[in-house]
């Protein structure tokens, strides 16, 4: 049953595993956050720390032109980097989400991902929160360094993954849009939203969204997929269902073939092309393959991690 639903145990067992992969902007060169001029990620914010009097040699855009005018001596500003931001997770757990031809379903794929995500995060000292959503209700958490506030979080994502049946048939295509507008509504510069699902639901309204959460904060968008979206295999006649309804359709058919795979590409383009014009990262997972060795690849595996 652990591929087909997780338990609070799990989700627990993973903080010891919750390594070797950072959201740090300095990555490693094989990172996907890793670009050509530094990282896609701002990392944390900058906080004021005080004023000095200019020497030869400071930095002439940080002269505060206001105590300069007072005082008719050039001041500069100082600041520290902040010593913690907030980690947003937005986690659906939608019937879309469980689903699987092999491996774990992707609901399963997704709360794990969570997991890690939040284990890592308050692991360096900075803030979790977020929103986890399904196809009827939503809830939110405002970030907190906070072990309690981590396992409530937990907690949400194990009573959500378990409602999940065959038989559900309500599809809310809403619910990643309201879950979107409070992370707009509350979070502050400089933040990482990351998006864990598989990728269904978005819409002309989901991109007027992400543009306002990206405008001043991180976005890494992880994709939660099975091979059999990508690859339909040839193995004959085949049922499926939504709960309600059935169909069949026979899978060796190459016009099928075809118009199934294209189908899916066009999927991935749509999130290729919002991923560029919103300054998103992109990551995707597979049910069939290890979470944690998946994470560590595409982020960068170092043993040294700071985050």
């Amino acid at each position: 049953m652990e591929n087909i639903y997780v338990s609070l145990d799990e989700l627990i067992r993973l903080g010891g595993k919750a390594k070797g992969f950072s959201f740090l902007p300095r990555q490693p060169i094989h990172s996907l956050l890793s670009g050509r001029h530094g990282s896609k990620f701002r990392g944390r914010g900058m906080d004021f720390s005080e004023l000095k009097p200019y020497v030869q040699g400071d930095d002439t855009r940080q002269i505060d032109w206001k105590a300069t005018r007072r005082t008719r001596k050039p001041y500069i500003r100082l600041y520290n980097e902040e010593r913690d931001r907030s980690v947003w997770i937005v986690l659906s757990q939608r019937n879309s989400m469980f689903f699987a031809s092999k491996g774990s379903m992707k609901s399963v794929q997704a709360a794990r991902t969570a997991a890690l995500t939040l284990f890592r995060t308050l692991s360096v000292g900075d803030r979790v929160g977020g929103v986890i959503f399904n196809d009827s209700s939503l809830k939110s958490f405002r970030p907190q360094r906070s072990q309690t506030l981590l396992m409530q979080m937990l907690h949400e994502i194990v009573e959500q993954n378990g409602a999940l049946h065959a038989e559900n048939t309500k599809d809310e295509q809403g619910q990643l849009n309201k879950a979107l507008q409070l992370v707009s509504a509350s979070a502050r510069h400089d933040d990482l939203v990351v998006l864990i699902g598989d990728g269904q639901g978005f819409d002309a309204e989901t991109a007027r969204h992400l543009s306002d959460v990206a405008r001043h904060n991180d976005i890494l968008a992880v994709t939660i997929y099975d091979p059999l979206e990508s690859v339909l295999r040839s193995e004959g006649p085949i049922v499926v269902s939504d709960g309600e309804h059935f169909a069949e359709f026979d899978s060796s058919d190459k016009r099928f073939h075809k118009h199934f795979e294209a189908s899916f590409e066009s999927h991935l383009l749509h999130l290729e092309q919002l991923s560029k014009r919103h300054n998103i990262v992109l990551m995707r997972l597979r049910t069939d393959e290890d979470l944690l060795t998946q994470i560590q690849q595409q982020l960068g595996y170092h043993p040294g991690a700071k985050r």
